[in-house]
């Protein structure tokens, strides 16, 4: 009688045991995975008052024109500037103005016949609107607005020379890329095409004269947000 008493009584035991074991290894099987941990990431905000200076080239394009020669008057020199503009931003979506103002110096001299001309620009500086794209820390934008430059034309036929200034406007079209080195410091690289259209000028010595003129200035830039 004992004996079957110690036996049911350790059956039950064993039961519960491996019964237990069963629930717990179905619980493990059903668990969800645990939730991994994300890192909060940063977003940079580009809207903002922003000043800088910028360094490049300047590559003036001339079809110069007298005496009834045509001449292409191709140069180019260093350009250095300054620039301050605002950032409005909405989602990714950038958009401001910006104006800038810098000096180059390409300067070319032809010959026309008997009679020589050379063409140089100085000044020059732009009002633009630029729309870009952001992902955190870098933008990629266009730009596109009005421009204006002094040019300088100095004409001689051997015996008289004479010299004029004028400032021009035209246009200007381009992008570049901007990226955020801090919250308050970034860097740039851009591109811009500048059209200034036909310039037509009577001189005393030899005539009349045209000049076709367009510049292309490739520059990179630091800002400063406020």
């Amino acid at each position: 009688m004992t004996n079957m008493f110690l036996r049911a009584a350790a059956g039950c035991v064993a039961l519960f045991a491996v019964t237990g074991m069963a629930e717990a290894a179905d619980m493990y099987r059903k668990a969800p995975p645990a939730t991994p941990i994300e890192t909060p990431v940063s977003v940079y905000n580009w809207s903002g008052f922003y000043a800088g200076a910028n360094i490049g080239g300047e590559f003036l394009r001339d079809t110069g024109s007298n005496a009834g020669f045509r001449r292409k008057m191709n140069s180019g020199s260093l350009f250095g500037g300054v620039q301050a503009g605002y950032n409005f931003q909405n989602g990714p979506l950038v958009y401001g103005v910006e104006a800038d103002i810098g000096y180059g110096h390409p300067s070319k001299t032809k010959a026309f016949g008997t009679n020589a001309m050379k063409i140089e620009e100085g000044v020059s500086g732009t009002v633009r609107g630029r729309v870009g794209y952001a992902v955190d820390r870098a933008l990629v934008y266009g730009t596109g607005g009005l421009a204006w430059a002094n040019f300088d034309t100095t004409v001689t036929n051997g015996f008289v020379t004479e010299k004029n200034d004028k400032t021009r406007l035209g246009y200007a079209v381009g992008g570049g890329v901007e990226y955020a080195v801090t919250n308050n410091v970034s860097v740039k690289g851009e591109y811009l095409y500048e059209n200034f259209g036909k310039m037509n000028k009577n001189f005393a010595s030899v005539g009349r004269t045209g000049n076709d003129l367009s510049d292309h200035i490739v520059r990179v830039g630091m800002n400063y947000k406020f």
